[in-house]
């Protein structure tokens, strides 16, 4: 392992949840009537008490939540029994070990839903069963394997659904319920190797089901990362990434997925995509490797990528900026785009992000206490800043010594013309890596009938204000409509810059107690949000791509004629929708 090799997550490996996020070891859960701990070691939040959250979320949802009041698990989870091709599970057992092939139920569950909240977790968690899941679960072990499942699955009409790490939250591994065809889950997970490393050229050939944790793990030991870092990253896959053209919190430096790919092989019914020869650039006509990003399992199962590899940055530092409003660090954000001077990572959250910020924190020791006293004499009696207004940077900068060194000098700097603050790389530090824990939450407050969610957006500039605030009154008004309990909470973030615009990711939810039907309500608040940041000038999605949820908007962003183009590129490749998850324009659009 390289000696520089500072990692933001925790590096052991662990039981995974079967239906929840992360590892087994790790949740948040009561620790007192109205404050709660994260269970394990494997974050920074992990093993203190934050008496602060239940207040918070008590303040912004205007509820009050009782320790009693939470919701068990459903045990015993209903799965429909499997729709079995018979020819082809006689075939495909004699093909593989028999540790390669599963028919149990909770594997099926299992390899049926990702990881979107309202409409797959909860359902799951809570008693709502689904209507149809995946017939049988299959682990290749090499390229070869997935041939031969392909192959089989095409002369026995078998449907097939490519698997990573389940991590994607746009419904894309839901079956179909009108698909009468069995159909077979491919779990990629063991083909989780680098095949070779080029140190001469800064490249890596590795297979498609390797891990984001695996992968950095694999290459710190001979020095290098990819600089992929995703919130996902411990648990998402590299052929996922491809599939859903996934975006790391680093891309300022190391880039988005579709620019750290060189090449990539998918197996497709019809044969293999890729192409022979990997390069740094070429001009060969329309490149068959822009089929892969965003492909969302339509087309085939990548098993294989060549990508750009980096050495281990000799130098790391953290930082967070604090702003009186969000809108002087919008400002902000903007005038450092045009210095050039852009640090790896750079995230902004506005207020109510902020403030969760401040509610996740232990309970301060003696002088902790009076530091946070005179802090807050700095801040709110001198620099005059607001606490329903503030909100803060998260700043990690990457690279050489001196680079780094000029980097926190130039954004610091630069950062006091629009009244920002230091406030400190320790809480810069622990803001950066407190992103990989948050997903827990989830699924806490779910058992408390808060249903919450994530959906993210690309805007221009100008369009930032106009988006996040015509969201914030549509969620209002729905509320009102759909007669919610309490407030709605909205929280947002710029985790992304670029020169033309920034992505925004929103964080949405509400109590839904007392509801004749939370999810169907969640649903129709979800969708309507976002229709309003279509009608005003954002993208149906930045990185979580568009799966089986976002399906519906497609005829607002394509013409009819580019979708057609996409739907005959698919014919050429899998003329009998062997791939038939139906996602994005490949599924109804109704």
């Amino acid at each position: 392992m390289s000696k520089n090799f500072d990692s933001p997550y925790d590096l052991s490996e662990g039981e995974r949840y079967a239906h929840r996020w992360g590892y087994t070891d790790t949740r948040f859960d009561f620790d007192g009537p109205k404050s709660v701990c994260v269970t394990g070691s494997r974050y920074p939040l992990s093993g203190y008490s934050m008496p602060n959250f239940i207040p918070f979320l008590e303040e912004v949802l205007d509820i009050t939540i009782e320790k009693d009041d939470a919701s068990d698990e459903i045990a015993e989870k209903e799965v429909p029994e499997p729709h079995i091709n018979e020819a082809f599970l006689a075939e495909i057992r004699k093909a593989l070990d028999p540790d390669q092939v599963s028919v149990d139920g909770k594997s099926r569950l299992i390899h049926s839903h990702g990881q979107l909240s309202v409409d797959e977790i909860y359902k799951v968690l809570y008693g709502d069963p689904f209507k149809r899941v995946v017939d049988l679960v299959v682990y290749p072990k090499n390229e070869d394997e997935v041939r031969k499942i392909v192959e089989m699955a095409r002369t026995h009409d078998v449907c097939i659904v490519p698997y990573g790490g389940g991590t994607n939250v746009s419904g894309a591994l839901a079956c179909p319920p009108e698909e009468r065809r069995m159909i077979v889950s491919v779990d990629m997970r063991l083909m989780d190797q680098i095949i070779w490393l080029d140190e001469e050229n800064h490249l890596a050939c590795v297979e498609a089901g390797i891990s984001g944790k695996r992968l950095e793990i694999e290459l710190q030991k001979r020095g290098y990362t990819s600089g992929h870092d995703p919130d996902s990253v411990e648990l998402a896959t590299l052929g996922g990434w491809i599939a859903t053209n996934a975006s790391g919190m680093k891309k300022n430096r190391y880039g988005n997925i579709e620019e750290i790919v060189l090449e990539a092989t998918l197996i497709t019914p019809t044969g293999d995509v890729e192409t022979k020869h990997v390069t740094p650039r070429n001009s060969t006509g329309i490149q068959p490797r822009s089929f892969l990003f965003g492909s969302e399992g339509n087309f085939g199962i990548i098993s294989k990528a060549v990508i750009k590899i980096h050495p281990t940055p000799a130098a790391r530092k953290y930082g967070l900026l604090i702003f009186p409003t969000f809108e002087r660090g919008v400002e902000f954000l903007r005038a450092l785009r045009g210095t050039g001077t852009i640090p790896a990572s750079i995230r902004l959250g506005n207020n109510v992000e902020f403030r969760f910020g401040f509610a996740m924190k232990r309970e301060p020791t003696f002088c902790g206490s009076l530091l946070q006293k005179i802090q807050k004499i700095f801040i709110h009696k001198i620099k005059g800043f607001d606490d329903q207004k503030m909100v803060a940077c998260t700043v990690l900068m990457e690279g050489n010594t001196q680079e780094v060194r000029h980097q926190g000098k130039s954004i610091f700097g630069l950062a006091g013309k629009f009244g920002g603050i230091n406030g400190g790389e320790s809480n810069g530090r622990r803001a950066y890596a407190a992103i990989f824990a948050i997903a827990y939450l989830r699924d806490f407050v779910n058992r408390l009938h808060i249903l919450g969610e994530t959906f993210e957006t690309s805007v221009p500039w100008n369009k930032i204000h106009q988006v996040t605030q015509a969201v914030g009154k549509e969620l209002v008004s729905q509320a009102e409509h759909h007669n919610i309990p309490g407030k709605p909470y909205l929280a947002f973030r710029i985790p992304q810059t670029y020169h033309t615009g920034v992505c925004i990711y929103f964080t949405m939810g509400f109590y839904t107690k007392g509801l004749d039907d939370p999810s169907g309500v969640y649903h129709k608040i979800e969708q309507r949000l976002r229709q309003v940041i279509l009608d005003n000038g954002g993208s149906l999605s930045h990185h979580h791509g568009v799966g089986k949820i976002r399906k519906g908007f497609l005829p607002q962003i394509q013409t009819q004629n580019s979708m057609n183009v996409m739907r005959k590129a698919k014919e050429a490749m899998d003329p009998g929708n062997i791939f038939g998850a139906g996602n994005g324009v490949f599924g109804e659009t109704d």
